[in-house]
């Protein structure tokens, strides 16, 4: 007895690019780059903009660069925020000589090869 297969599998189109909407794309690279994250998050809201008047693929691609364009300014925003504050505690406990670097030198702490003390 011989079963005949009844569900035929529905054949898969290609995916057309010519529907992609090219800022979506632009969006994402710039945000992997890491330099182009605020070029990333503008054209990536442009993107975001036009997909939504003209029906175009792409959306997955313009979040993606947005989130990933806003997490690397966060980031950005907190090491910059934990740098200047190690700075400061460096300077309060005695770690580093600023007013040191006005006289031409760098004092890291005592016995530094640069201490012009």
């Amino acid at each position: 007895m011989s079963m005949a297969k009844t569900d035929a599998v529905p054949q898969k189109d290609k995916y057309d690019f010519t529907k992609l909407n090219t800022l979506s794309v632009v969006s994402l690279a710039t945000a992997l780059t890491g330099f182009g994250v605020v070029a990333a998050i503008i054209t990536g809201h442009i993107s975001l903009a036009q997909i939504k008047k003209t029906g175009q693929n792409g959306r997955a691609l313009a979040l993606s660069g947005v989130i990933l364009g806003y997490v690397a300014i966060g980031l950005w925003l907190i090491g910059t925020t934990f740098w200047t504050a190690f700075m400061f505690w460096a300077a309060k406990n005695g770690y580093a000589d600023f007013e040191g670097m006005r006289n031409g030198g760098w004092n890291m702490g005592p016995g530094m090869m640069w201490d012009n003390n």
